[in-house]
């Protein structure tokens, strides 16, 4: 069974203090169930497969909690109410890190609540209006065009070079393969970015398989003067499956105030544990809002 995660445990007191929601008189609660989010994306925006981990519930405003989807949310009212329901994503593939995607519209729904009786949901979503998908013009670098938005950089022994040995959808995504005469990957965008800083919202969405070696991911800061400022930001840990990650950079771009642009880096070293393997990437995007 799925953990549910409860963010904020409200008081019977704040029930009892809205004039706008009314108790159950025997404390069964009515229920609200999902199984999953609907979501659309537009041609320019990319891909529309996310990730939807958690949805955060509201009743007319008011945080209920955050569940792992599936859930069934128990609520102690009834009547009629606006149900609010926030889709949430994991950062940076770390389960302590969930959070309500800022990207992602919400889903609203007049419910008219009875105790003791769960109503199913079918909430839809898509990005919110206002976004900039800067990597690239199309909204993602999904390997399906004739160039590559990924270039080595100096002291790589290998490269990134479009496949069709294992894909996430589509016809092609990225690869990288280390063997003993390729032992490290290291590259970087093709475009540096200029990035909104004081604490806005900044989201790389990709598609990562690495089976059995970790995955770096960071930036290439580039300050006045010339100054670049190699910066680590996070490791992707092996494992057998695509994964979906929303890469949060916006601490790290807020952090450098004074930056002009930034390249995002990807690194990779096979080491002495593997003869031979390959990285997979799909579905590159950042999304930021204009």
């Amino acid at each position: 069974m799925k953990q549910t995660y409860t963010l904020i445990v409200l008081s019977i007191l704040f029930f009892l203090s809205s004039c706008e929601l009314t108790n159950s008189d025997d404390g069964v609660p009515a229920k609200i169930h999902i199984t999953s989010f609907d979501f659309k994306s537009e041609s320019h925006q990319g891909t529309d497969s996310v990730n939807i981990n958690d949805g955060w519930v509201y009743v007319d405003g008011d945080l209920i909690g955050a569940f792992e989807i599936p859930f069934t949310a128990p609520i102690l009212n009834t009547g009629s109410h606006m149900i609010e329901i926030r889709p949430g994503v994991i950062l940076n593939g770390i389960a302590g890190t969930r959070s309500i995607n800022p990207f992602f519209e919400s889903y609203s729904q007049s419910v008219d609540l009875v105790a003791g009786q769960t109503i199913k949901l079918y909430p839809k979503s898509s990005y919110i209006d206002d976004l900039e998908f800067p990597w690239n013009n199309r909204g993602e670098e999904d390997f399906e065009e004739g160039g590559i938005s990924l270039d080595s950089v100096s002291g790589s022994s290998t490269k990134i070079f479009k496949s069709t040995n294992d894909v996430y959808e589509g016809d092609y995504s990225g690869e990288i393969f280390l063997d003993k005469g390729h032992l490290n990957f290291s590259s970087q965008s093709t475009t540096e970015f200029d990035l909104p800083g004081a604490g806005a919202a900044i989201v790389m969405e990709i598609h990562i398989k690495n089976t059995s070696i970790p995955l770096a991911i960071g930036m290439y800061v580039n300050l006045p003067g010339g100054t670049v400022v190699d910066v680590s930001h996070m490791g992707v840990t092996p494992g057998p499956d695509w994964k979906k990650l929303y890469v949060n950079f916006t601490e790290l771009v807020s952090h450098y105030s004074t930056a002009q642009t930034f390249r995002v880096t990807f690194r990779a070293d096979l080491g002495s544990v593997e003869d031979s393997t390959s990285i997979y990437l799909d579905n590159i995007k950042i999304v930021h809002v204009k």
